[in-house]
């Protein structure tokens, strides 16, 4: 657990107020540039330090990083800290930029080369230089040398956000690994909704530095609040459990509560705990079950709340639907909204066009 009270002020009169709590698994800073997140990430790094003005406590489990007590200088935090861009020696090849930080090994429970090697899929990469690497192939050497540091917790600064979207697709299921194989907690720092939702466990989202919401990624997905500003990008998750596979049709049959959501896979799906994810905007809503539809996946739910309809400001509302114990978002139009008579608490009917399996990392 590392617990964090910051309140500081920057030139220009940007002020950073917040209260952290980052336990294990995946944490989430989530929120616009400019909102304070990198600034809370190398404070927690001790890469930056307040002024005589500025209050910060910093703790570690039992260790007081910063506070009355005095500061814990970055080296001794047990810390690995991946950047937005790849920091490797450009004069080492990816092998002797590994074996550096084994050189530089601060924990006697840092794993072994060859286990970070499978985890990242690096073996085909140890004789390429820096220079020959791909930017997402660049951040795997980058995370793969954070961890034969034997860092005891990883902070990643928004570490896909150089790479291209092919590539951070790619990159996302090695963190995702990552997560399930090792017990060392991530605090990552994100503005793209997409990489949080497939990746955290917790999300702190930060706003003008504050801490504008918080609560664990299925708590966030499916907040009217968390996500008044986001458009395309919006989907909730939820987490499903696995219960059978039809290979005839390609079809892996999850349950959501008490109903079944199907997801189009390639093969069998092992394991129980899966989280899905699924886009408002792929979701619509009907009061009478639809009859002779394409759409597969058709859902009883309840109307649970949903936007106040601002006239002449905007074509659509967000909708928030509880079925069984946990909750989708539908976008609709305004127009719908008022056809249809929607009000909390109102069972109605939902079809989702649009449904992926993001990872298999939730118990």
């Amino acid at each position: 657990m590392i617990s964090a009270d910051i309140h500081i002020t920057r030139p220009g009169g940007f002020t950073l107020d917040v209260q952290l709590h980052l336990g294990d698994g995946v944490s989430a800073l989530y929120g616009p540039s400019g909102a304070g997140k990198t600034s809370i990430l190398r404070l927690l790094a001790g890469l930056e330090r307040g002024t005589g003005d500025d209050t910060i406590n910093i703790r570690a489990d039992d260790v007081e990083w910063q506070g009355r007590r005095g500061f814990v200088p970055s080296y001794q935090r047990k810390i690995g800290y991946v950047f937005q861009r790849p920091q490797l020696f450009p004069h080492l090849n990816v092998e002797k930029n590994l074996a550096y930080a084994i050189k530089r090994v601060r924990s006697d429970q840092a794993p072994a080369l060859a286990q970070v090697q499978e985890w990242l899929d690096l073996s085909e990469l140890l004789d390429k230089r820096v220079d020959q690497l791909s930017g997402g192939e660049g951040q795997r050497v980058a995370i793969g040398r954070a961890l034969l540091s034997g860092a005891r917790y990883l902070l990643l600064d928004e570490p896909l956000g150089s790479v291209d979207q092919a590539a951070r697709w790619r990159i996302l299921p090695y963190l995702a690994r990552l997560h399930r194989e090792l017990d060392v907690p991530m605090i990552y720092v994100s503005h793209s909704l997409d990489e949080v939702n497939y990746l955290a466990d917790v999300v702190y989202m930060i706003e003008s530095g504050r801490v504008a919401a918080a609560g664990s990624v299925f708590e966030t997905s499916a907040s009217l609040e968390f996500n008044k500003n986001e458009s395309d990008s919006l989907a909730a998750v939820v987490h499903c459990k696995a219960v059978n596979y039809d290979a005839a049709f390609g079809l892996a049959e999850f349950s959501l509560g008490r109903q079944s959501l199907y997801v189009a896979s390639d093969g069998p799906i092992t394991g129980s705990g899966y989280r899905v994810r699924i886009p408002a905007r792929d979701v619509s809503i009907t009061l009478v079950k639809p009859e002779n539809t394409s759409i597969l996946n058709i859902m009883v739910a309840t109307v649970d709340d949903m936007e106040e309809p601002v006239p002449l400001t905007g074509a659509s509302v967000l909708v928030r639907l509880a079925v069984d114990d946990q909750f989708i978002l539908a976008r609709i139009t305004r127009k719908s909204l008022s056809h249809l008579g929607l009000r909390k608490g109102l069972e109605v009917y939902v079809q989702i066009k649009g449904v992926a399996l993001l990872t298999d990392n939730v118990s």
